[in-house]
């Protein structure tokens, strides 16, 4: 007999009793498993107890990935690559008091990028609340803006409308985190009473805490809400009706999560001639206007006083580099491609803001020589970049590893890019080699904490979904500030995942910028490069990770083809000293501008 809504809602008070807290748990990672969330990462912690036994309990029976970490800033970041490689939100636990602080950098994060994620932090009960009580802070609402819904449930107890009040609350957070327009963090606070275990934790779901039939989730999210592609001259109509599409224009493409903007941003940019320029995690190098060296050709201030764009489209959270930023900020009009209520227009200028790369027009003006100026300056800048680096001798430059790094990913792998100079320095040298790699970093916030957390967990979901190896690319500082990502229990699994450090043993990304010059070298290294001679290879060796110290580009090929596709390794390449590197990319800004001169 079909399933009438008064027998489909059950009634816990019904049913052998079980207490309140531990129900709660039960319930709670039972909805989540529903609601289609196969990765869990557990902070360790007692207030935590009931859920983490009962998550501990479901992946014994294979109903999900259990990640448990010490850490939990660390957790918190694990999560998040999940979510960023998978598009289905990870879920984090922590116990109550500073722990549940600890989230807020990978919260931050996941906000700025959009990815899915369900934070759930484990609390005293309210009567608890200031009165002194031992590891109780004021968690409702601590991240404040940064969760798309916040919900401080109300403390377990025997009442027949809970089974309900639980699966309800977390059926719609993970709804939350996954809205088709704007998704991000969710944070559910669980308060839990004594008693925190029991044995029927270990145990399947009693019938009287049973959801929906057929493993359904409370309430199933059917709304779609969609941007749609229109052409471009219709989308420039809804400025100015008379409004045209000019023949010299220019895509560059950002930081987004959009698989469907990378084929329409080649179109477009065939479709018209226009050239497309894209940080790495835009991936969208390859298109077929796509420029190798755009950054590098855009900070020709000689080439781009003649080369203004009448229009510049930007796609996803454009920011990485300066050039670019300027090329933007001085184009005629500037219409910007964004989903989210607030879209990325960091210099303030879009005439416009669509949802969808608009499709090519069905008729457009035509400038040839608009396209091949662009295509001969990234060639003469190919040119002279190769002239540049393959003059250089001794220790490596972070762009000579870049290279290396983005060459050596295979195009069904992944590359996690860290924060500072690597990211840069992969989007202005590694050329078209990226092309069909699946890129991505944290972007949002752009921080150096977590990024080996992220790239670990990114690797995670990455290979669960049938993706290959992976490899991530990070400085010194960021290896060593998140060093704890790699202190994971001997019964978990590890990914096919490498690890590039490229130390130079400080920030060397000051070095190029204002506070690197001549006037401020008598206090640079004090405030700035902070060498803190820190042996990498011992720290990685420490958590019983396998090491391998390379002392060039030869011997870091070598070392990442030998590694790739078998498990976890940590590869360290020692560069040239930092004022020698910021040297040579002078060196490289100075022969473009030369090279695309003489041209």
């Amino acid at each position: 007999m079909p399933s009438t809504p008064e027998t489909s809602r059950t009634d816990p008070c019904k049913a052998e009793p079980v207490e309140p807290s531990i129900a709660q748990a039960l319930v709670m990672v039972d909805e989540l498993i529903r609601c289609g969330v196969t990765d869990v990462v557990l902070g360790v912690g007692s207030r935590s107890a009931p859920l983490a036994l009962a998550v501990s309990a479901a992946e014994e029976r294979g109903e999900l990935r259990l990640h448990v970490r010490v850490d939990e800033r660390v957790a918190g970041f694990v999560a998040l690559g999940i979510g960023k490689a998978t598009g289905v939100p990870a879920a984090v636990i922590t116990t109550s008091g500073t722990a549940v602080a600890n989230l807020l950098p990978a919260v931050i994060e996941a906000h700025e990028s959009r990815v899915p994620l369900v934070v759930i932090t484990a609390d005293r009960p309210p009567r608890l609340r200031h009165v002194g009580a031992n590891q109780t802070i004021d968690q409702p609402g601590i991240f404040a803006g940064f969760v798309r819904t916040a919900i401080d449930m109300d403390t377990a107890r025997d009442a027949p409308e809970l089974n309900r009040y639980w699966r309800s609350t977390i059926s719609r957070l993970v709804a939350r985190a996954t809205d088709s327009i704007d998704p991000g963090p969710v944070h559910v606070n669980a308060p839990f009473d004594a008693p925190l275990v029991g044995a029927e934790l270990l145990e399947p779901l009693p019938p009287a805490l049973q959801g929906r039939p057929e493993g359904r989730p409370w309430t199933a999210d059917a709304r779609l809400v969609a941007g749609m592609s229109i052409p471009l001259d219709e989308a420039l109509a809804l400025l100015d009706e008379n409004a045209t599409v000019p023949p010299r224009g220019l895509i560059v493409v950002g930081d987004h999560d959009d698989d469907d903007a990378i084929d329409l941003v080649d179109e477009l940019g065939d479709g018209l001639g226009w050239p497309v320029i894209s940080e790495p995690s835009g991936r969208a190098s390859g298109a077929q206007t796509g420029l190798a060296h755009g950054p590098l050709v855009c900070a020709d201030e000689s080439f781009l006083s003649e080369h203004i764009p009448d229009l510049v489209i930007t796609v996803g959270r454009v920011g990485l580099y300066r050039s670019l930023a300027a090329i933007v900020n001085r184009s005629l009009m500037h219409v910007a491609v964004d989903t989210r209520a607030s879209w990325s227009d960091p210099t303030r200028s879009a005439d416009l803001v669509v949802a969808s790369v608009p499709l090519p027009p069905a008729s457009a003006p035509n400038d040839a020589s608009w396209w091949s100026d662009w295509e001969r300056a990234d060639l003469m800048a190919a040119a002279a970049v190769e002239t540049v680096l393959g003059s250089h001798s001794g220790a490596p430059t972070g762009m000579q590893i870049a290279r290396v790094v983005a060459d050596a990913t295979p195009e069904d792998g992944q590359l996690f890019l860290g924060s500072s100079s690597v990211v840069r320095h992969v989007g202005s040298f590694a050329g078209r080699s990226l092309n069909g790699v699946s890129v991505l970093g944290n972007r949002g916030a752009s921080g150096i904490d977590g990024c080996i957390s992220t790239a670990w967990g990114a690797a995670v979901g990455e290979q669960s979904i049938g993706g290959g190896p992976s490899i991530a690319l990070v400085g010194d500082q960021a290896f060593w500030y998140d060093s704890n990502a790699l202190a994971v229990p001997e019964n978990e699994g590890r990914p096919d995942l490498v690890i590039v450090v490229a130390d130079n043993d400080g920030a060397g990304i000051f070095s190029t910028l204002e506070q690197g010059d001549e006037a401020f070298v008598q206090h640079f290294e004090r405030v700035f490069g902070v060498p803190l001679g820190i042996r990498l290879n011992e720290l990685a060796s420490s958590f019983g990770v396998p090491v391998t110290s390379v002392e060039d580009v030869d011997g870091l090929r070598r070392a990442i083809d030998d590694r790739l596709g078998d498990g976890m390794h940590v590869v360290v390449i020692r560069t040239c000293d930092r004022s020698l590197e910021a040297a040579t990319l002078r060196s490289i800004h100075d022969a473009v501008r030369q090279a695309i001169g003489n041209g």
